[in-house]
């Protein structure tokens, strides 16, 4: 069944890639994450002190065997199988909708594409994506008419998800910025860059924030950090993320990071967690992605690259990722790198598996490390 979620040049991309684990790899891509992850922000408090305080909250936190800064919740589920078939009147929900419904998310009225006319409110429902996945059973807050018209609220109040992970965003201790939901090769990520305090660091593509705020964390909020991102919506969304984790040394720029070098800086250090396929992210109802779009994305990384590599200084560092599993996007870039004056760097941190034909570089698989598909390449820049 997981099959149908994938185009079949894709598939058969996956097959030539991976060979037999491609079957397991679009399997596990097709759920979400085993362990879902979080980034404890010690700017403002200690792992202890937080799991103390998310057990207070009814949650069960775990600490990462690998992270100082990292807790995580096991996965519940799958709660029904692939085949289930409830007798049941149908809503039917966008991709994005039916992708959060399918984690144990509520759906909320935007969400709703259809549902039969006989729902009522009080009703025992089932919501499938539109492609017909069921992602999970309710309870109808809404008549059928009112689902359709409504702009806000909840639709279907979902008792019975496919999966769940807990939700966090609503927890006093999210408000008081006591963490980041983060994954843990994202977060794997700043720490590669291994960012001091006395180095200007440039991140080219910034927001949400996630690996611009760990790089302060890590920093203790001294140095620079320089996060660019051109969406001017997800900066502003992003200025809020810095104040609720109380990071004071990012300075924000709303630009597209390809006219970089016109910023006439040379950074000590540049994080390029660059636009991909995203071929990787969990969970994943289905793709519509195929190897064009692959090559098409790895020429267009390339701009941004040229840009990482004018703006940092000779002997600097640069941190390359991606959420995609392709060669192009990954190790195919990597060496393009290394023709224009970069050299691989062993990566002090390694908890993934070697990349394709590049044993410094670190993959993490879906089937392997129970994390989204990820990417990380470490380079010195060692010549102009």
């Amino acid at each position: 069944m997981y099959l149908e979620a994938f185009p079949e040049e894709l598939q058969e991309y996956y097959r030539k890639l991976f060979g037999e684990e491609a079957e397991i790899i679009m399997q596990k891509l097709r759920e979400p994450v085993e362990k879902y992850y979080i980034r404890v922000n010690t700017l403002k408090i200690s792992r202890d002190k937080l799991i103390d305080e998310l057990k207070r909250e009814g949650l069960k936190p775990k600490r990462s065997p690998y992270l100082d800064e990292g807790i995580y919740f096991d996965r519940e589920g799958p709660n029904f199988p692939d085949d289930y078939n409830p007798r049941l009147p149908t809503v039917v929900a966008n991709k994005y909708a039916a992708e959060s419904v399918y984690q144990g998310a509520m759906l909320y009225a935007p969400g709703v594409l259809k549902a039969d006319k006989s729902i009522k409110e009080g009703d025992e429902v089932q919501i499938r994506d539109p492609k017909g996945l069921l992602v999970g059973i309710g309870t109808a807050k809404m008549n059928a008419k009112e689902m359709i018209k409504a702009t806000r609220g909840i639709a279907v109040e979902v008792t019975l998800p496919k999966f769940k992970l807990p939700s966090l965003s609503e927890l006093k201790s999210f408000e008081k910025g006591y963490f980041y939901p983060q994954s843990l090769p994202s977060m794997v990520t700043a720490r590669i860059l291994e960012p001091n305090e006395g180095d200007l660091i440039i991140d080219m593509a910034a927001a949400p924030g996630g690996k611009t705020t760990h790089l302060a964390q890590l920093m203790q909020n001294r140095g620079e950090i320089i996060a660019i991102d051109k969406s001017k919506n997800r900066l502003r969304k992003m200025e809020e993320t810095l104040k609720r984790l109380g990071v004071k040394n990012v300075k924000l720029v709303h630009m597209d990071s390809r006219n970089l070098p016109e910023l006439g800086i040379k950074a000590d250090k540049i994080l390029l967690d660059a636009p991909c396929t995203a071929l990787g992210v969990r969970p994943k109802l289905w793709e519509s992605r195929t190897p064009k779009d692959i090559i098409a994305t790895a020429r267009y990384q390339r701009h941004f690259i040229n840009a990482a590599i004018k703006s940092l200084r000779k002997g600097g560092i640069l941190v390359y990722s991606t959420c995609t599993l392709s060669y192009e996007e990954n190790e195919g870039n990597v060496k393009y790198m290394i023709k224009k004056g970069l050299r691989l760097e062993k990566q002090s941190f390694f908890i993934g598996s070697p990349g394709i034909g590049l044993k410094e570089v670190q993959r993490f698989y879906p089937h392997k490390h129970l994390t989204q598909g990820f990417f990380i390449a470490k380079l010195r820049k060692v010549r102009e």
